[in-house]
């Protein structure tokens, strides 16, 4: 089953949406101080996990597609914030950036494992 929702016809096209809607949005509303804290703990984590595990540092030269798959009680949608820290924190490791040039696609699902599995997959060009 497939539906559309249409972008409202602005002077200025999507950008209402990204401003009023999108996760950095929602994220600047949290004190910049707890941000901070937040993205601090993430970054620090996945690098230490990428060094233990032996990841090269390796930036993608074609768009990622990144795949997460999560353990834990949390609603697969109310992922989003640790997926975005997680993305941030690969940014100049494995990814250039998180712009549609670099990143083009992302999901989450569970597993029944015992840790948060991330899969970053180069696109064909």
């Amino acid at each position: 089953m497939k539906f559309t929702i249409p972008y409202p016809k602005t002077k200025k096209g999507k950008a209402f949406w990204n401003k009023t809607y999108g996760l950095n949005a929602i994220y600047a509303g949290k004190h910049w101080a707890k941000r901070v804290e937040d993205k601090n703990c993430w970054e620090e984590l996945v690098l230490i996990c990428l060094k233990q595990q032996k990841i090269p540092v390796k930036i993608f030269d074609n768009p990622v597609e990144i795949q997460f798959k999560w353990n834990d009680n949390m609603d697969i949608d109310n992922h989003a914030y640790i997926g975005k820290m997680i993305v941030d924190a690969l940014k100049g490791y494995l990814i250039a950036g998180d712009n549609k040039k670099c990143f083009v696609k992302v999901s989450h699902e569970f597993h029944d494992q015992d840790f948060i599995e991330i899969t970053v997959t180069e696109m064909e060009d």
